[in-house]
């Protein structure tokens, strides 16, 4: 995208040479089958001079990403390697059988003829950077602290800002946290920013050799996948912008503030003059996860869904890895548009949309301030942002590139704060305790802006308890007359203070609480009218106040006594709303998504050969009901939704279909999952290529006694 740039400072810098005189060997220089690693170099060669001639590119023509079934041999892969090119050009290590492979065919035709004998195979698309900066100028950092000063004609807000001031009262953060800046390299020479940029503890400088073993040799302050060198220096000044927002020295009487004043900033250069491919992206990933670097900072974005990326993200959360990703520059609904990789539903991932000096959502009439009501986390300062530059100069930029190093900088200090958390217990920190803004209601999961103070003052480092206690497992209902008797399972956790019970005459949601706290994990709703069907959820609560999420929702339909016909209730309700498979076995390439809700917030998602299923007990049932809302996409002949159910000793089928129109089927099974204590139900996919796939959403098992 292009950038506008309004010099602030420019410091007289020398010239520096790279690290390593000698070209350093890479993990991209490994030859497998026939490439040796000048033909990996000569490849990338020709990837990068492909992206530095088209700025439109959308995905490099030369490689695709491809993840192989386990099961396949090695001799199999060479096979299928040579169908479509000349070999392997990068092997991953934290993501297992995903290989990044050179293409001699067109893209598509390589897909397609890799697709039907592989996990998945995707294109190697291209990222950009999400910087859309404008030519204002201004010397104060009001993202920090907003007095009301005025940004190029328009008054400011006082305290519109992160109160980091305030947080800086509780920490500054930590010279021994590591922080990766996944970006265009930084100025690491930066007077403000040099002191705090990491140097590898594993590694010895200039001795040729690859000290830790991480397959990079000599990467003494980080790694340039782009360039495949141990030097990210910066050549485009994004990197080293958000990297100043980020972490640059604090109280140190030069130029700007981090929002972390102590940290180490690992660089990890991935994007050129024309963007990146998302397979040196997956590297980026892939470096962090190796060296245990549990924050990075990715201000960049585009090209398509990327399984590869999406899996190297969701493996970086073996080592507590929170992605903070910009949600981009398009003013436009990442709900119905998705962004990548901030749209990736994984709960590690933290999107990030930006804001003025006035709390409104950025739209600065060039750009806007992307935004989702389930897609987009949190605002944050993004507009008329100073920060580092090259050659030790100070720029201002605006975008959701420069609101998205302001988040990182706080989960820097955080974790720094509180090193023995979690990454759940980081990303629930940061998103509860956002300050609410009218400008973000509706447009992001919080409605919120950051804020450094709420987010520092309670934790290990302030005092106090923030982690929830788990939600409660094992509800059921029983209808009565005029009553509706509930019970679950006890979470036995030390500081439990007690249950509450929530109602709805609305599958999914409306919910309100019908008890107070509850010792017991037992309640009987006697506020109930015959005939009408009631939904519960059971929520717990701790000592110090922190509240669990809902448990599965059940319903029962109180029945007057003697009436006819047998008492109601929900054996299953499965609607996704958690954000997880909570209750469900899964395989494959399965996911719970935004994208797949019919009529609340989550849905399943299942591509390729995958299948989700659930263990239901109807014993004491007489009469069981199946309902579900279900639609497909991109099936050929031959390939279908399937939904079935086990009768205790097979599997037995219910539907087929590939409808791609939203439908509410509901069947009446028969005699053999009736009373059966071994019922199961699954819904599978047989299809060949990610983009072919099935949705669905709100599964319930009533039963019915007589």
């Amino acid at each position: 995208m292009r950038r506008r740039r309004t010099p602030l400072l420019v410091l007289a810098l020398s010239t520096l040479a790279p690290l390593g005189a000698a070209v350093a060997q890479t993990a991209e220089s490994v030859a497998f089958g026939d490439l040796t690693a000048l033909d990996v170099a000569t490849q990338r060669a020709v990837a990068r001079e492909a992206l530095e001639q088209n700025a439109r590119l959308a995905y490099d023509p030369t490689s695709v990403l491809v993840r192989f079934h386990p099961e396949t041999s090695e001799a199999r892969r060479a096979e299928l390697r040579a169908l479509v090119g000349l070999g392997t050009l990068v092997r991953y290590r934290t993501v297992d059988d995903l290989e990044l492979i050179d293409v001699q065919l067109a893209v598509p035709l390589a897909l397609d003829t890799l697709e039907p004998f592989v996990a998945y195979a995707e294109p190697n698309w291209v990222q950009r950077k999400t910087a859309t900066p404008n030519d204002t100028y201004f010397s104060l950092q009001w993202g920090c602290h907003n007095t009301g000063q005025t940004i190029q004609g328009q008054a400011g807000i006082a305290d519109a800002d992160i109160d980091a001031t305030e947080a800086w009262n509780l920490t500054t953060g930590s010279a021994n946290f590591v922080v990766a800046d996944i970006d265009t390299g930084c100025d690491w020479s930066h007077p403000d920013l040099a002191a705090n940029i990491w140097s590898n503890p594993g590694e010895i400088a200039g001795n040729g050799l690859d000290d830790d073993g991480n397959g990079y040799v000599d990467d003494v302050r980080g790694w340039d996948f782009y360039s495949s060198d141990n030097n990210p220096q910066d050549s485009d000044g994004h990197g080293s912008h958000t990297a100043g927002t980020l972490g640059a020295v604090g109280n140190n009487g030069t130029g700007v503030c981090g929002v972390a004043w102590a940290c180490k900033i690992v660089p990890l250069r991935f994007l050129g003059p024309q963007g990146g491919y998302t397979s040196d992206a997956v590297l980026a990933v892939e470096y962090c996860t190796q060296k245990a670097i549990k924050v990075s900072n990715n201000s960049w974005g585009g090209g398509g869904f990327s399984q590869a990326l999406f899996d190297a993200i969701n493996a970086s959360k073996a080592v507590g890895h929170v992605f903070v990703a910009a949600a981009g520059n398009d003013g436009t609904n990442n709900d119905s548009l998705p962004h990548y990789p901030s749209n990736y539903s994984l709960d590690n991932v933290i999107s990030v949309a930006a804001t003025d000096n006035r709390d409104a959502l950025a739209n600065e009439g060039t750009w806007g301030s992307n935004y989702g009501a389930t897609s987009v986390d949190l605002g944050a300062p993004g507009v008329d942002i100073a920060s580092t530059y090259m050659s030790g100069g100070y720029v201002w930029m605006s975008g959701t590139s420069m609101a998205t190093p302001h988040v990182t900088g706080v989960v820097t200090l955080l974790y720094a704060q509180n090193p023995g958390w979690t990454y759940s217990q980081i990303v629930d920190r940061i998103l509860s305790t956002t300050r609410p803004l009218a400008s973000l209601a509706g447009k992001c999961t919080t409605g919120g802006m950051l804020n450094a103070y709420d987010a520092l003052n309670t934790g290990g480092g302030g005092g106090g308890d923030v982690t929830p206690p788990a939600a409660p497992t094992g509800l059921a209902a029983t209808a009565g007359d005029g009553s509706v008797s509930l019970d679950w399972n006890d979470n036995g956790e030390a500081d439990l203070a007690g249950y509450r019970v929530w109602r709805s005459t609305t599958s999914g949601g409306g919910y309100t609480a019908v008890s107070g706290l509850l010792a017991a994990s037992a309640y009987v709703d006697p506020t109930v009218t015959n005939g009408v069907t009631y939904f519960y959820v059971v929520t717990a609560e701790d000592a110090s106040t922190n509240v669990s999420g809902n448990s599965q929702q059940v319903s029962a339909t109180p029945q007057a006594a003697g009436g006819s016909g047998g008492q109601v209730q929900t054996l299953f309700f499965g609607g996704f709303e958690s954000g997880t498979f909570t209750g469900w076995a899964t395989s494959g390439n399965v996911a719970v998504s935004t994208q797949a809700d019919q009529g609340g917030t989550y849905g399943a998602r299942i591509s390729r050969t995958s299948w989700i299923e659930a263990s239901i007990s109807t014993a004491g049932y007489d009469t069981i009901e199946l309902s579900y809302a279900r639609r497909t996409s991109g099936l050929d002949n031959g390939e279908n939704l399937y939904v079935e159910y086990w009768n205790g000793s097979s599997w037995v089928n219910v539907e087929t279909t590939r409808s791609t129109s939203w439908a509410f089927p509901t069947w009446s099974l028969g005699g053999d999952a009736d009373d059966n204590a071994a019922f199961k139900i699954r819904f599978r996919t047989n299809a060949n290529r990610n983009n072919e796939r099935a949705d669905v959403d709100d599964v319930e098992v009533v039963g019915t006694t007589l």
